[in-house]
């Protein structure tokens, strides 16, 4: 079996998302939908770069 990496970029990409939500709430109180837009567009991204790295780090056997 496979060493186990650490999962530590997890928390990195849930806190990146926090902040992406919290950047949204901001944009929509200030009256930007542009950034507010681009903000879940960023928050999307995350996700999948976190599904997809989860996947990686299943099939390799690394959780």
């Amino acid at each position: 079996m496979a060493q186990k990496k650490s999962k530590a970029i997890f928390a990195v990409l849930a806190v990146l998302a926090i902040l992406m939500l919290i950047a949204f709430s901001v944009f929509v109180a200030e009256g930007m939908p542009i950034f507010a837009g681009l903000t879940v567009l960023i928050f999307i991204a995350i996700f999948g770069v976190g599904f997809t790295l989860k996947k990686k780090y299943r099939e390799n056997g690394w959780l």
